[in-house]
């Protein structure tokens, strides 16, 4: 390693505390209150979201499978009408959902579903 010869010049200046900077909004929204010091709201990430809100869903799939689907995404997403990605995807899980309630569950929904899946754990047969 070679000596550096710059000298250390001090701390940073520091920001002004009633500036509204983006990271103090980041923290204030990390707090378990709101920025005013109420802490008798609850977080946002407490509060069960609407049916309809969106949530990221994360998934693996085969290297091979996932070239073929954004093949057919690309070359079919004009024709079917698909928003993004994310509107294939949940589409093509949601028709295998209604396939499986059609052939299980007489066209009804399954109960349930809020509880949290193991990730990447096979079923044992």
């Amino acid at each position: 390693m070679t000596e550096s010869n710059r000298k250390p010049i001090g701390l940073p200046p520091r920001r002004k505390a009633d500036n509204l900077s983006v990271q103090n909004l980041v923290k204030a929204n990390r707090s378990s209150g709101t920025p005013d010091g109420d802490s008798t709201a609850t977080s946002p990430a407490a509060a069960p979201l609407p049916d309809t809100a969106s949530k990221q869903v994360t998934f693996y799939m085969a290297a091979d499978d996932l070239k073929r689907a954004k093949a057919a995404y690309t070359g079919t997403s004009g024709q079917e009408m698909d928003r993004s990605w994310s509107d294939f995807i949940s589409r093509a899980v949601l028709m295998e959902v209604e396939r499986r309630e059609r052939l299980y569950n007489e066209g009804e929904k399954f109960q349930g579903g809020a509880r949290k899946l193991a990730p990447g754990r096979k079923i044992q047969l």
